[in-house]
C-alpha cells in the first residue's frame, strides 16, 4: 500500500543524548543509570559494516560461463566515528567505560581514569538535526527536526587527543547492536509516530519531528521507569 512520503533536508547537528543501557540493551532507569544532553560535539560519522556476499562462478570445460551468481551482501553492524570538542566527563565515563572521578563533597565528576582492559559499558546514542530550506516548517507552522538513534552502542574505543597549541578534541569509535525490545517504550516513544516500534534487527533510526529535543546542561539527569 503506498504511503504519503516526507521529505526533509537534514542539516547540522544540535542536540546529542547519551543514555546508559544494561549489558542487553535496555535503557538503565533510576540513580543507577545516567542522561546526558549536550552540543558539545563536532560530529557523528556513521560507516555501515556490510559482509559480502558469497560468489559462486564455474566454468564449463570450453571456458564459457556455467554458473555466474552471487549472494546479496549482508549489514552486519554500523561504526560511529565520534568527536567532541567538549568533555562531559560522566557521558565519556559512560562511553569509553572508564571510572568517573566522583570523590569529595558534594559529589562531583571532575575527570576520569582510563584502566587497561575491554569496553563493557553500552549505551544508546541519538543526535537531532536541523531540517533546511522551506521544509524547516510543517504546514501547520510547527518546527520540523531530524532525529537520529542508534538504540544499543557500545565496544567503544578511544581515539586521537592531541594537546597543543590549539583546541583538543576527543575522539571515540563504536559498534551498534540491535536494540532491546524496551527501548522505545522507555527512550524512542516521544521521538517516533504513536505506535511505532523498532525491530530487534534495527540498528539506525532516522524520523522526521515536530517535537523538540530535549534541554541542553552539563549535569546528568536519570531516566524515569
Amino acid at each position: 500500500m503506498a504511503t504519503v512520503s516526507t521529505c526533509a533536508t537534514p542539516i547540522k547537528g544540535t542536540h546529542m543524548r547519551i543514555i546508559e543501557l544494561d549489558a542487553c540493551g535496555v535503557p538503565i532507569t533510576g540513580t543507577s543509570g545516567i542522561v546526558v544532553v549536550t552540543k558539545g560535539f563536532v560530529q557523528v560519522n556513521m560507516e555501515p559494516q556490510y559482509e559480502d556476499g558469497t560468489e559462486f562462478f564455474e566454468r564449463t570445460a570450453d571456458g564459457s560461463a556455467c554458473v555466474n551468481q552471487k549472494d546479496d551482501p549482508t549489514l552486519k553492524r554500523m561504526n560511529l566515528t565520534s568527536q567532541f570538542c567538549e568533555i562531559n566527563t560522566s557521558a565519556v565515563a559512560v562511553m569509553i567505560s572508564a571510572r568517573e572521578l566522583t570523590a569529595g563533597t558534594p559529589t562531583t565528576g571532575t575527570g576520569f581514569a582510563v584502566a587497561e582492559g575491554n569496553p563493557t559499558r553500552r549505551y544508546s546514542l541519538e543526535v537531532w538535526q536541523e531540517v533546511a530550506g522551506a521544509g524547516a516548517c510543517d504546514a501547520s507552522g510547527q518546527q520540523r527536526y531530524i532525529y537520529n538513534a542508534w538504540p544499543n552502542v557500545g565496544a567503544t574505543q578511544l581515539g586521537s587527543y592531541m594537546v597543543e597549541n590549539g583546541r583538543s578534541t576527543l575522539e571515540t569509535t563504536s559498534e551498534t547492536r540491535g536494540p532491546s525490545t524496551q527501548w522505545v517504550t522507555l527512550v524512542g516513544s516521544d521521538y517516533l509516530p504513536a505506535g511505532e516500534t523498532v525491530e530487534t534487527d534495527e540498528h539506525w533510526v532516522w524520523n522526521v519531528t515536530t517535537v523538540a529535543p530535549p534541554t541542553i546542561a552539563c549535569d546528568p539527569t536519570t531516566l524515569a521507569a
